[in-house]
């Protein structure tokens, strides 16, 4: 809750909101990403791999894959300080998720006790940056 925390303080810091009149918009996209990184990592393992063997039989699709993850690499390499911000995110939801597990979730127990923990502490970054605005 604690990296939400600050991913929701770092977004209503950004400089995008100072230029925009669309600071809701923000907002609600970092709330989705929050949101893809809680499904992605409650998931069952097998319908990710089904995904993956589908898409990989084809020797076009691997190849197509492979020039891919090279230009992630790359652009990941090139933005390096957003990704670890992404990255401590993931890691931070992997970590509740594996704890989750280990107390007998089941996944959609653990995608409902991660969306509101996640959703709570984005929410509460948010309005911790709106209360030091308002008060400094």
């Amino acid at each position: 809750m604690f990296t939400d925390s600050i991913f929701g303080w770092l977004i209503a810091k950004s400089q995008l909101l100072m230029d925009s009149d669309k600071a809701g918009l923000l907002w609600l996209l970092g709330a989705g990403y929050i949101m893809l990184i809680v499904l992605a990592l409650t998931a069952p393992l097998t319908m990710i791999q089904s995904v993956y063997a589908n898409w990989l039989k084809s020797d076009t699709r691997a190849l197509l894959s492979i020039i891919f993850s090279a230009l992630l690499a790359v652009i990941l390499i090139r933005w390096i300080q957003i990704f670890i911000r992404i990255l401590v995110l993931v890691a931070a939801g992997a970590l509740a998720r594996l704890d989750l597990q280990v107390a007998g979730c089941n996944s959609w127990q653990a995608l409902r006790i991660l969306t509101v923990f996640s959703l709570t502490g984005y929410s509460l970054g948010i309005l911790a940056h709106q209360i030091a605005i308002a008060i400094f």
